[in-house]
């Protein structure tokens, strides 16, 4: 028995005999941010489908990358969930090809909306004349559905060459295998592609912005070139902020689970402890939650979506008073009446 395979051991019996408490802990923390990330990005579809001012190509990306962590949220985390509870797999072999299929797409699926939106940006900020061309809502969801149609086949080159997703006892989810191969490498060419997209498109972007703003005292008044349907507003420029600050919480959360996983992949085994492996997990599942904190915090329109959403009670307990005050009302006028009869 060589090291790795030890070590593999040693994980998955430090995952059978955790203590009652440990496995309360972990259980609550994973499923609470899992519950988050479905809620959130549900609350955002919601949002961006009900309100007009959002049905625009940037609100379609929107929503392609909330429904990629919807599906992470729904679909990838419930086996998850089961096996920090029981300390190992039970959830059968279907599962956990179900399991690794889901996540590598979904995963997939982010990145490449985030290099879609960032194009968008690139081109609606640094090269606004051909963004009208370029990007119009009919080639808007022909770019999404194909975003979707090369994430959903990132997992087919690793189960064609016939290997199939295994259980990590550390990340307590199912994985592809860590000895390194094209196969498994093709999800990672993804994530090194989009960051250089990413990169250079918000360079770009912020370059512009910021010599833009050199030239105009008043941002209010937009960007204007010789074409008024050019114009970069200041809306503009705070959604394009948003989107970055969007971009940037995921590079945070995805920094540190693509060194891990270069180092496995370059032993060829699993060499970290179980707390790291942990870490990992719920990290890259927070990375799924955090955008409809950054819509809330960072952008009106969604600020004011949440405000009617969450102001539901209130608004109903107002109506209800007003209802109780214009009874109270018709009945006093009745007693009126009914007295000055009497007299």
């Amino acid at each position: 028995m060589n090291i790795c395979q030890t070590h593999a051991l040693k994980l998955e019996e430090q995952l059978h005999s955790r203590s009652t408490f440990q496995v309360v802990l972990e259980s609550f923390i994973y499923g609470s941010i899992a519950a988050i990330a479905f809620i959130g990005n549900l609350l955002v579809l919601y949002i961006v489908y009900k309100t007009p001012r959002l049905r625009t190509v940037p609100g379609l990306f929107l929503a392609s990358l909330s429904l990629s962590d919807i599906t992470m949220a729904c679909l990838g985390t419930p086996p998850s969930v089961i096996s920090l509870i029981k300390g190992r797999w039970i959830s059968g072999f279907a599962a956990c090809q179900l399991q690794g299929f889901v996540v590598i797409a979904t995963v997939s699926a982010s990145l490449l909306n985030m290099a879609l939106m960032s194009v968008d940006r690139y081109f609606r900020v640094v090269r606004p004349t051909k963004h009208r061309l370029l990007f119009t809502m009919p080639r808007a969801r022909l770019m999404t559905g194909a975003v979707w149609v090369i994430a959903l086949t990132t997992p087919i080159p690793y189960l064609g060459s016939g290997k199939r997703f295994i259980f990590h006892p550390g990340k307590f989810f199912c994985f592809h295998q860590e000895k390194h191969s094209f196969a498994s490498s093709v999800i990672y060419v993804y994530m090194l592609a989009s960051l250089a997209v990413l990169t250079f498109c918000y360079v770009k972007v912020f370059r512009n912005l910021r010599l833009n703003t050199r030239r105009v005292k008043n941002l209010r008044v937009g960007f204007k070139t010789q074409n008024n349907n050019t114009k970069i507003s200041t809306e503009e420029i705070k959604l394009t902020r948003t989107l970055f600050v969007t971009v940037l919480g995921y590079l945070i959360c995805w920094t540190p689970i693509l060194v891990i996983d270069f180092v496995d992949m370059g032993l060829g085994c699993w060499s970290q402890s179980r707390g790291i492996y942990v870490l990992y997990t719920m990290i890259g599942l927070t990375s799924s939650s955090l955008n409809p904190f950054i819509y809330g915090a960072l952008n009106k329109t969604f600020k004011r979506g949440y405000k009617k959403l969450f102001c539901f009670r209130a608004v109903f307990e107002q109506a209800a008073e007003q209802s109780c005050e214009l009874s109270n009302s018709k009945y006093l006028d009745r007693g009126r009446e009914r007295l000055g009869d009497e007299l």
